[in-house]
Formats: C-alpha cells, structure tokens, sequence
C-alpha cells in the first residue's frame, strides 16, 4: 500500500499518459489551493517531501509531482491528443467559470504545457464524469471530438490537426433537464460509440437514462433520444464484459447495488417505448405542430412552431423514423401553423397575418405573406382548408361581439359571443362534411358542419355551406378537442374525458370517461390505433395526464391501462402513421418531441446483476472495474462510502461474486474537514506498469494505491 498526501481535499481527479513516456500518470484538483497536481510516473524520482503539522512526511519513491494553477473550480477533466500532434492535451471543465480550458501538451518536461486555451460555454453540466472523446475519421482524415455535456444537450468539439484552432463546437440538443453523467459506449453492438447520458433531476424519472445510436455510417448523425426506464438508484459507472456494457446502480435508501445490459424490447404489448428528439433547450413557448409531406417522398414529415424563437423546426420522415432538419427563421410572434400541399402556412397576426414557407434543403424558406380578402386587423384565427382547398379563417364580424368565418369568396357570422375565440379547428364531420370547431376561452365551444353538394352530372363542387350545431352546456367549457372518428370528437377537461357525438345536427354527451388517480390534469388527448390488424389489442384513446405524469391507454368505454413517464409541459399530441402500417402517438412539449409507440425496435435496461450488502447501513457509494486477479475476467472494485470500506467482487460466468473486503485503512477526522463519505473516489489501472491492475482511492487529503498481488489466499475481513 503507497500513500501520497494532498495537504488539503481532493477532486476530481483523471489518470493518463500526461508525458507520452508509456506509463500511467494521475491529476488531481485541489479546490482549497486551486491548482491541479500531476502525479508523474518516474522511476528516477526520490518520494516528494511534504512538512505537515511540524512533521516532515515523504511519498514513495518513483513518481514526481508538477502543478498548474487554475482560476477556476474544476469539475471534470479528461486528456486525449486532440490536434493530432503526438502529444497528450489536458481539457478541464469549469461550470462556475462558464468555461472548458484546454493545457496544450509539449516536450518539455519542465512545463509539461507549452500553453492554455479557454473555450467560452455556458451552462455546462456539472459532474466530474460530463467530458467525454472520440477518435473517428473526418474528410480531413484522422481526428479526435471532444464531447462536453452541457444543460441543452451535447457539444461536439474539433481542433485543426496540428493547430490550436478550433475547428467545430456543434451541439446535439439533448431532452433530460439534469444530466449529470455523459457516457460513450457502443450498446448494440455495432462497433460504433453511441452516447449515453443520465440525468439526476427528479423531473426526468422513472426515465434518468437517455440513449442515442450512432446512425451507422455517419460520424455525427444520431437516432432520436431512447428514454430508457430505471426506477430507482444513483449511477456509479459503467464496465464492459462479454463485449457488452453493464450500467451499475446503487440505491439511496437499501443496501442494494444493481447492474443493468441494454437490450432490445422483450416486454408485454402494454409498455410503450419512448423516443425524444430534442429541439430547444430554452424553450418553445406555446409551440404546436402540424404534419404533411414537405419534401415530396410519400410519407409523413412533421413541422414544429418555435412561437418563442419565431422559428419554423422540420421534422424529416426517413423510413419510418424522424430527424430534424434546420432550424428556420419565420413571422414574429407566430401564433398557429398548418401545412398543405408540401406549403407551411403561418399565422402571425404581429407581422402581416399569413405566410407561406416552402422546402428550402433541410430546412425553410423565409415566408412569403399572402394577400386576404379582408384587413389583416381583423383576423382572429386560422383554421385550415376545406374540401374545395380554400382557406378557412375566422375575423372579428361588423358588430362588437360578431364574428365570421370566411372561405373562398363566402362567410358566415357566428353570432355574438362574449370573448374573443381563441383557436378553429377543422375535423372530419358525419356524412362527409367537415366539423368546425371554434373554441372560446371559458365557455363552451361553438360547433358548426361543413357541407358540400356536387353540381348535377359534374365531379367539382358548385355549392358548399355551413350550419350551427346545436350542442349543450354539458360539453365542457375550456375543454382540449380532438378527434376520435367522423361525427365524434373528444373534450378533455381536468380528471375527465367526455365523447360527444354529432348528428342529425346535433351534438349529445354519450359517455364520459374519469382518470383514475389523484391530482389528474389531462392536458392533451388523441385517437390512435396501436395494432391496425388486431381489433382487440388496440386502445383508441390516450390521455395525457400531467398532474401525474402519466399516459392512460383507454378505449370508449373505460380506460385500460397507465404508464408512468416525463409526460410534463404536453402542448400537443397527435397520432401519425409515419409509415410502417402502425400509428404512433407524438407528443410536443416545451422542448422536445416525443415519440411513444409499441416497444418493436425499442431499448430497455433490464436487471443483470444485483446484490444486497450483508450490513443495512452499507452504500455503494462508487465503482471502477478490472482484472484484479490475473484470471482474464472483469472484476468489480466498489467503494462503501457509509462504512468506509472496499468490497472486491471477482467477475464470474454467473456474475459478480464477492471475494474480498477490508476497511481502508483511515477511519479519523481529516484535515480540512469531517469525515463524510469516503474513500470519495475510486480507479483501477495499471500504475505500476507491471501489467496487472492495481486500485487507487482517494480519501478526503491523500490517495492510496493497492498494487496487485496474489489474492488466491487472502481471506474477506467482513
């Protein structure tokens, strides 16, 4: 056992090839004196002198010690040869600071960095595990990514090769509002990384992990975000075994450590799988989302207002699964959208009242604003295009409270209502006609037909009109409408859901269906078929219920089943066939799109390892892996933090099993502090060089190596 002393506490720390000599060097930050210490292998090195509390102390010999002043409080480091130079660089993250910085390496074994870089970045994620690199070949040959997990997702950092110019600082929205762990490890087995993250905020549960796979092919193209489902736990890490990454998991409140394989979907037909294509970390503010085929290949595309950047977001239909083309400028304050004709129509009432976008590459053209038939001061709302494919709006009528609908060349007054409508809707109607809806902010909805009538002998309309609806108090005021079939349409309010039914000119309440649960506030519903082929496995109605984050799958008559989920902030939701013969559910809220759907081609983490500690006060409270024992097999080292020991479970055919355990040799007071939680950190690598791995820990003002030795006959002190 080699102890090396700190002076004060430590972390984080990072182990590598600072000096390009082949040996394994270690860097340590210490906060109370703001410096990052290297630990330099070096055979030719007497111990360093320390003089601590009147007591002249020496480390072992055979390492030197360097240090680099730092201004800032570091969080996480990594190093990676970033310009191609043959020389290890050193990048720390400063979330304090808003900044990563980047210590360039050279050959002079004096300075060890010829120079230091500071790169500006807000919001960065803290955590000492949010740096991650990759190596992959670009146009420009050979190159390694710095990646940097950050709160809107993660940052994809390029250097010039043999420069310290910086090349690309991209980013990949991400949809967690907490991620704190950013993981890079190849999950399906395709040889190619594909990048993990957990997140740790409460709002991103039972869901904390979040997976997107590499698009095979492409160096930086990646599948919609994976919402894989873990109940409870802290992550710890992560190892490789079998070719395969296990994810560990230690739980808060038992002595329990768990490990988790992701693997394909083998569940009931009951879950739903849940995919997230992140769009704005700030926020899309009263977004909504309209579909149709914008780029003219047979499916569906998908278009997303960003009312609070006035952008325009295309959502592109690639064989069944969506990628989001370039971000568009559009109207300022956009209020709805509706897309026809491969056209995306905006309203804006702001910015000259209707424009029209058309596909421009991956992205938008700037709207161009159509002339109306009436003054763009009187325009109310938009509601879509009829049959005949004129547009139907809503404007304020000759009276105070009047107000008409317009289509083509004709109008009609809707009568006097107290407040102005806030939004029309277009539905499928009974008989082939079209259901208005006009909705009216605390009052009940305003319901009207559509008809059409062919000229005699001829295939075009001659003559089309609307009349009223008669419908009664009992559909609920304020209520969220969707539609379920032609002549029905469903009203959601608070904790339930009423089906109206609309005939003969007519509407009646025929059943009103209650979300089980306390607190229920269903915010959005659709009318989906989960299985086209199978009547009898297939939930009509879903409501999304953000009082409890949840989805209800129901049918008419009752509602079936719940699934727990981030179903929080829903602005929209829509059921979409995109493509494959199965209706999939979208759901919009204010920074991401969701796509949830049958779990066939999904992900999910399912329990390959667990064990309980034999004491109830016992927590894993950190984890690293290696061969600890010369037999070719991936053992796990995990530090209890609670009791201040080490655990060694030697890897088998069936698992991990323990084989050794002993308190660290430090129990007291250290200085600069209480005990706490420590050993604080752990790693295993070869720092010796002898080929074997050994296990380093830091605890609280020192780190302690334990080189491997023969462990055939050692016993387990617990």
């Amino acid at each position: 056992m080699d102890v090396f002393r700190l002076g004060a506490a430590g972390g984080p720390w990072h182990a590598a090839d600072l000096d390009s000599d082949g040996d394994l060097d270690l860097t340590i930050w210490i906060d109370d004196r703001g410096e990052l210490v290297h630990f330099l292998r070096d055979p030719e090195s007497e111990g360093f002198v320390h003089m601590e509390a009147g007591n002249t102390l020496v480390d072992p010999a055979g390492w030197r010690r360097m240090e680099t002043s730092v201004g800032a409080s570091v969080e996480a480091l990594t190093s990676v040869d970033l310009n191609q130079d043959g020389w290890t660089d050193l990048v720390i993250s400063c979330p304090g600071a808003d900044r990563l910085e980047v210590f360039w390496g050279s050959e002079n074994e004096e300075s060890r960095f010829k120079r230091s870089d500071r790169v500006r970045m807000e919001d960065l994620a803290r955590g000492s595990q949010t740096l991650g690199t990759e190596s992959g070949i670009t146009t420009e040959g050979a190159a390694t990514a710095l990646k940097v997990l950050t709160e809107d997702g993660v940052r994809t950092l390029r250097w010039k090769k043999g420069t310290t110019t910086l090349a690309e600082n991209s980013l990949t929205h991400g949809s967690a509002g907490g991620a704190r762990f950013l993981v890079p490890v190849d999950v399906n087995g395709d040889q190619a990384l594909d990048m993990i993250s957990v997140s740790t905020a409460s709002a991103d549960r039972p869901y904390p992990v979040r997976t997107r796979l590499r698009v095979p092919g492409a160096t930086e193209e990646w599948s919609p975000e994976q919402l894989l489902r873990v109940e409870s736990g802290r992550y710890l890490g992560h190892t490789i075994t079998g070719e395969e990454p296990i994810f560990f998991f230690g739980e808060r409140d038992r002595p329990v450590l768990t490990g988790y394989r992701v693997v394909p979907v083998s569940t009931s037909q009951d879950q739903l799988g849940v995919r997230v294509i992140p769009l704005s970390a700030e926020g899309l503010g009263k977004s909504r989302m309209a579909q149709g085929d914008i780029d003219a290949d047979g499916d569906i595309d998908v278009v997303v207002l960003d009312a609070k950047g006035s952008r325009l977001i295309p959502i592109f239909n690639e064989d069944g699964d969506l990628f989001p083309g370039k971000s568009s400028p559009t109207l300022q304050k956009p209020e709805d959208l509706l897309v026809s004709e491969g056209k995306v129509y905006v309203f804006s009432k702001s910015e000259g009242g209707i424009g029209v976008s058309k596909l421009d590459g991956r992205g938008l053209s700037f709207p161009d604003l159509q002339p109306m038939k009436r003054s763009v001061d009187s325009l109310v709302a938009v509601g879509g295009f009829t049959p005949s494919g004129d547009l139907l709006t809503m404007h304020k009528g000759s009276g105070r409270s009047d107000y008409d609908l317009v289509y083509g060349e004709q109008q009609f007054p809707i009568g006097k209502v107290n407040r102005e409508p806030s939004a029309v809707r277009l539905f499928p109607g009974a008989e082939g006609s079209t259901l208005i809806v006009v909705e009216i902010p605390f009052e009940s909805p305003k319901l009207f037909s559509l008809n059409s009538k062919a000229a005699s002998g001829e295939e075009e309309v001659s003559e089309t009109w609307i009349d009223e609806i008669e419908a009664p108090a009992t559909i609920e005021s304020g209520g969220k409408i969707t539609s379920l079939a032609p002549g029905k349409i469903l009203v959601t309010q608070k904790n339930r859901a009423r089906i109206v039914e609309i005939t003969a000119g007519k509407a009646r309440v025929i059943r009103q269906l209650d979300v089980p649960g306390t607190g229920a506030e269903v915010t959005a519903s659709a009318a989906i078929q989960w299985n086209a082929d199978d009547d009898s496995d297939r939930s009509e109605i879903v409501l999304i219920d953000q009082g409890n984050s949840m989805i209800h799958l129901g049918n008419e008559k009752e509602v079936i089943s719940s699934q727990e989920g981030p179903f929080k902030k829903i602005l929209q939701a829509a059921g979409y066939d995109l493509g494959n013969g199965t209706e999939e559910l979208l759901l919009l809220n204010d920074r991401a799109l969701m796509v949830v759907a049958r779990p066939e081609g999904s992900l999910e983490m399912i329990e390959s390892f667990s064990r309980r500690a034999n004491h109830e006060n016992s927590r894993i409270t950190a984890i690293a892996s290696g061969d600890l024992n010369g037999d070719g097999l991936i053992d796990l080292a995990a530090v209890d933090g609670a009791r201040g020991e080490l655990e060694i479970l030697a890897g088998s055919a069936k698992g991990f099993v323990p084989a050794l355990g002993f308190p660290v040799f430090e129990r007291k007071t250290f200085s600069g502090g209480g005990r706490g939680v420590e050993p604080r950190a752990i790693l295993v690598e070869d720092f010796d060089g002898d080929g074997l791995d050994d296990v380093v820990l830091m605890i609280h003002d020192r780190w302690i190596m334990y080189p491997q030795q023969n462990l055939d006959n050692a016993r387990d002190s617990r």
